[in-house]
């Protein structure tokens, strides 16, 4: 199977009929063991249909959608649109986004409504919410490997366990240049993989831990539909398991983590992941066997360009029968 180069292929799409199209590339794994695509593979080509049902001079704003179920890395995506509104200052678009099944039947896997905007001629307001602390420039921040090598250069980890993470998580490092600020939980602790270290925010409430990382594109995007399509696929990354990530557990110490509804929303018109970006991680909401965590995004500017939040299942495993001693 041929994998997408670049992150332009991994969302590109092929036009089959009116409103209707297919990805030239299937949906790749990360972080996990399964034959299960990241959705944010799923999101992005989606997003991306959407932009291609659009008149040029509207921008995206709001992306909210349901994940339907998994979809499977040993086949194409398709993308079906239906146009909701057009006027002169909105348009809504549905995308359901499907794959085709052994028996030629659709299994849809994601459905999502995009909204976009017409430039408004005059803006009233214009302020951001700053990050919860302040960090270091990108270019003084260490690469995700430094880091992971520094832990075993210390003694810290095994070259085995640093490994089986860039496995585990090569298909980010495929697409994104990241880099870790000081005191970034994730990184201190290998995203909960390496659960014996201690973080620098291991006296904190879980609510008021917050891990953030420098991203830009490794590609080249040149449009505003790969940008968007490129945010919505970096944003979904890491938030169905980062209350596990913060109480040093990893994936395998859930029976079920993975998202069930999300929403992102555009505060930006000139999305350009081609810049560096610091995106911080927290997570505000634990029960019912679910859990709420949102992702915001910054330029270098500090202007708030993102946000997106997630409602996450979070099951635990079930307890081990104890049997009965005679």
């Amino acid at each position: 199977m041929v994998l997408a180069a670049t992150l332009p292929e991994q969302v590109a799409l092929e036009k089959i009929s009116e409103d209707y199209y297919v990805t030239l590339f299937n949906p790749d794994k990360m972080g996990n063991a399964a034959n299960i695509a990241y959705g944010g593979c799923t999101v992005g080509v989606g997003v991306n249909a959407a932009h291609q049902t659009i008149k040029p001079g509207y921008h995206c704003y709001s992306i909210m959608g349901n994940y339907l179920g998994p979809a499977l890395t040993d086949r194409k995506l398709f993308c079906k649109v239906r146009r909701y509104r057009d006027t002169r200052t909105f348009a809504s678009r549905q995308v359901e986004v499907s794959q085709e099944q052994d028996d030629g039947t659709h299994r849809p896997c994601l459905i999502l409504l995009a909204e976009f905007q017409v430039q408004e001629p005059a803006i009233l307001f214009t302020y951001s919410a700053p990050s919860a602390s302040k960090y270091a420039p990108a270019e003084e921040c260490p690469t995700r490997d430094e880091v992971a090598n520094g832990l075993v250069k210390e003694g810290k980890v095994s070259q085995k366990m640093v490994d089986v993470f860039n496995t585990v998580f090569g298909l980010m490092a495929r697409f994104w240049e990241c880099r870790s600020p000081p005191g970034n939980v994730m990184s201190q602790n290998l995203y909960g993989m390496a659960k014996h270290l201690k973080t620098t925010q291991d006296h904190l409430p879980i609510t008021s831990k917050t891990s953030a990382e420098w991203v830009r594109s490794k590609s080249i995007l040149t449009t505003a539909a790969e940008n968007v399509s490129a945010l919505s696929f970096y944003m979904d990354g890491a938030l169905s398991f980062l209350p596990l990530s913060f109480s040093n557990l990893f994936l395998q110490d859930a029976a079920a983590c993975s998202t069930l509804d999300f929403a992102l929303r555009l505060f930006s018109n000139k999305i350009d992941m081609n810049q560096w970006h610091i995106k911080e991680l927290r997570t505000i909401n634990g029960g019912e066997g679910r859990t709420y965590d949102e992702a915001q995004i910054w330029d270098q500017q500090g202007e708030m360009i993102a946000s997106m939040t997630q409602q996450c299942i979070m099951r635990p495993h079930k307890p081990k029968a104890v049997k009965a001693a005679l």
